[in-house]
């Protein structure tokens, strides 16, 4: 027998209401007039032959039977998005990655060679911004971000763990035997409230380190690649992430004048849409991500982000 299908234009307009909170934020989703949106909520309900919303001031509230068919859609409309994309996802070979600026040049570019180099035919396209980017909107397949832990927290995944740690050239360094030395020194500072001296100071000098007038002044920059690049021209010390600035160390273009180090935990994160995770360039991108921060992860053993 011939299957007894609503209008689907009209139970997407429907759902995405219910699901947004307006026709307006609906209409904006779907490409049509908040109008439009409204006639074919009226055309839906007329296919059913009952109401679906309750008129409540001119505001559209679902009733019962409203809330539980707009969630029997929402699955629907995820299965048939998830088997489309299955279909074709011998065609597309993009994984398209979020970050800051910072993350990307000194943590990512570096190692995603190693990435091209087991897996040739996945294009990774890396977009930059410090601003939230949610990756249900489409923006992007991944979002990696650093700081606490991003919302909503169910949907985040934590990736790498990191330190605050002072760094500087070796010619500064040799200047700097214990933290009140710094005194002495021009302090670098970046723009996050989180990486600021005075969370050092507390920990490691708090009676003998930099007068507290001294910890907030000197140079500012916007981004940690700015404050790294600042340090190894030799204009201060600067307050760093540590897993940053491992490059700069590595080569010996800044070192570590001092061992103590303020513990982030879990510092570093990762978002994915819940519905893409069965994508398989995304999937080997995900579990070579893992990789290379040190959290191995096996194809069976990748578990949804949900957001």
């Amino acid at each position: 027998m011939p299957r007894k299908l609503p209008p689907l234009s009209a139970a997407l307009a429907f759902e995405a209401t219910v699901r947004l909170g307006t026709t307006v934020a609906a209409a904006a989703e779907i490409g049509v007039t908040h109008g439009a949106v409204s006639r074919r909520i009226g055309q839906l309900e007329a296919w059913l032959g009952r109401p679906l919303f309750r008129r409540e001031g001119g505001r559209l509230v679902p009733n019962d039977e409203g809330v539980a068919y707009a969630d029997m859609l929402a699955r629907t409309f995820d299965l048939i998005e998830k088997g489309t994309r299955s279909v074709a996802d011998e065609g597309e070979r993009v994984v398209r990655v979020n970050t800051t600026a910072s993350f990307a040049a000194e943590w990512l570019l570096p190692r995603l060679a190693r990435f091209r180099s087991t897996h040739p035919d996945v294009e990774v396209w890396v977009d930059e911004t410090k601003n939230h980017v949610d990756p249900r909107s489409g923006g992007c397949d991944v979002a990696i971000r650093m700081g606490s832990r991003p919302q909503p927290a169910g949907g985040a995944e934590a990736l790498i763990t990191d330190r605050l740690v002072p760094v500087c050239t070796p010619e500064m360094a040799r200047q700097l035997v214990r933290p009140a030395d710094l005194q002495d020194v021009p302090l670098l500072h970046d723009l996050d409230p989180a990486a600021q001296w005075s969370r050092w100071a507390s920990l490691f000098c708090p009676t003998d380190g930099p007068p507290d007038d001294r910890l907030g002044r000197g140079q500012r920059f916007a981004s940690s690649s700015l404050l790294l690049q600042a340090a190894a021209s030799g204009q201060g010390v600067a307050l760093v992430h540590e897993r940053l600035a491992e490059r700069w160390i590595g080569d010996g273009r800044l070192v570590q004048p001092f061992s103590e180090a303020v513990d982030l935990g879990e510092a570093h994160w990762i978002v994915v849409r819940s519905t893409d995770t069965h994508r398989r360039p995304l999937r080997r991108f995900l579990i070579w991500l893992r990789e290379e921060a040190g959290r191995p992860v096996g194809e069976r053993q990748l578990s949804p982000m949900l957001v």
